[in-house]
């Protein structure tokens, strides 16, 4: 009796949704000399927008910011040896994981910072873990997520993905020994994304990779790797971390080549503005099995500085799986009248009609955050005489509209993108003042009009489609 309801309570989840797995990740954040300040926290950003994805993927998914270097930052003492920081132990509270900043510097030498990682996962100690945290206690099947931008060997740049002791034997085990372990007695996959034109160093990261990947490309073939004769998760970045202009869901489509989510999931966008006079519509889409129904979708504003949470007042216009949140003056009253200042991120959550949450977070990757609270200007106070760079006519639409730039650009792209990221219409701009753009053929709904310039200024407007 006791076996057949169990069967049939599972029986019963199953058909509410797809169960996902719950994993750790070990996010392995390169301090090496190479990247300056700026650099760093364009990284650092990407991290956070991976995490972000992560923890939305699946709620028990858990973080944790492991750096990597050999020196501390703004402390050069002359000595260097491989040292990780480990920010904290394993967390799915995003507060908490994105919460950290540069601890290191000088060079990186990956495989030893390995092998220090195995340390902390065995509870060995070791005085090069030099973080208050010593320890990261896996509970969970875990993976290693790696940032860097470092070289297959570098003797004067310290930079070394491979062991410096076997660096001169391409494709040897005793070269990448400390991410074998990894792979073959602790069953741990590694996705990397690496900053790095040069093909040694492309050929030694993508051999790191393991499987799950879209990469096919060539690589070390390492003796009793496991990942060999797979697809290795492997994503070269030719431009650094930037994310440039097309790349809006560049966080989100990798987070789902590394995590298996259910189907309950949320997906926003917004571009953030500077105050809260800027603000715009926030719009996305939700997803539930069939049978299952909304129940609420709420939004909260979230201080990066506190964590403090407050609730936003709007309510969510649906049409379809479709819905756009429309702030109003008095949206953001919670904070204002909490006297949060600083960035803040909006927080989406979503609960069905069998009680499940689901979360999400802003997937437009070109900002640290959402809202600047530091600049509390109402919604209602906005100039009504502010120049726009783009302005469409006519908007609404039937599908044939104009772009009017409002200042010449010598040059630049025009990009015309749906709500989910996919790109419709593209046009390389070279002084033009006006440009002609037929939606006639898609669908309707809510369409992004970007602007980059060859300066890399991006500006944006919505139209709608009817």
């Amino acid at each position: 009796m006791k076996k057949t309801f169990l069967f049939v309570l599972m029986t019963f989840f199953m058909s509410c949704g797809t169960l996902s797995a719950q994993l750790d990740y070990i996010f392995m954040l390169d301090n090496g000399g190479s990247l300056d300040k700026s650099e760093y926290l364009v990284m650092r950003r990407g991290a956070i927008k991976l995490m972000e994805q992560l923890i939305a993927c699946n709620p028990e998914n858990r973080v944790a910011v492991v750096q990597y270097g050999t020196g501390i930052f703004d402390n050069d003492t002359g000595v260097y040896k491989p040292l990780i920081y480990i920010e904290s132990d394993f967390t799915n509270d995003f507060f908490t994981a994105q919460n950290f900043e540069r601890r290191l510097d000088f060079g990186d030498y990956f495989q030893q910072s390995m092998g220090l990682v195995g340390d902390a996962l065995d509870g060995i100690p070791n005085p090069d873990i030099i973080s208050p945290q010593k320890t990261l206690n896996s509970l969970q099947q875990t993976r290693v997520v790696v940032f860097t931008d470092a070289e297959r060997a570098s003797t004067g740049l310290n930079s070394y993905l491979v062991n410096p002791a076997f660096a001169a034997n391409y494709g040897s085990y005793e070269a990448f020994a400390n991410v074998m372990d990894f792979k073959i007695n602790r069953g741990i996959r590694f996705t990397v994304i690496h900053a790095n034109t040069n093909n040694d160093a492309i050929l030694a990261a993508a051999s790191i990779a393991s499987p799950n990947g879209s990469y096919t490309g060539p690589l070390e073939t390492v003796a009793q790797d496991p990942s060999n004769g797979h697809a290795r998760s492997y994503f070269n970045r030719t431009n650094g971390f930037h994310m440039m202009a097309g790349e809006t869901n560049y966080w989100k489509d990798l987070a789902e080549t590394i995590c298996v989510s259910s189907d309950r999931n949320i997906d926003f966008l917004y571009e953030p503005g500077q105050c809260i006079h800027a603000t715009s519509d926030l719009q996305g889409y939700y997803h539930l099995p069939a049978g299952i129904t909304l129940k609420e979708l709420k939004l909260d504003l979230i201080n990066l500085q506190t964590g403090a949470v407050y609730p936003v007042n709007a309510y969510p216009v649906l049409s379809g799986n479709f819905f756009t949140f429309n702030f109003v003056t008095y949206s953001f009253d919670d904070a204002l009248s909490a006297g949060s200042t600083g960035p803040h991120k909006f927080r989406l959550t979503m609960i069905d009609s069998y009680g499940n949450v689901a979360y999400s977070w802003n997937k437009y990757p070109y900002f640290d955050f959402d809202i600047d609270m530091s600049c509390q200007t109402p919604l209602n106070a906005r100039s009504s005489v502010e120049e726009k760079f783009i302005t469409l006519t006519p908007n609404p639409t039937h599908g044939l509209f104009k772009a009017i730039l409002n200042k010449e650009i010598t040059s630049g792209t025009l990009e015309v993108s749906d709500m989910t990221g996919n790109t419709v219409f593209n046009k390389i701009v070279r002084g033009e003042k006006e440009i002609e753009i037929d939606l006639t053929a898609r669908k309707e709904g809510v369409y992004m009009v970007r602007v980059t310039t060859d300066k890399n200024e991006i500006y944006s407007e919505k139209v709608i489609k009817k």
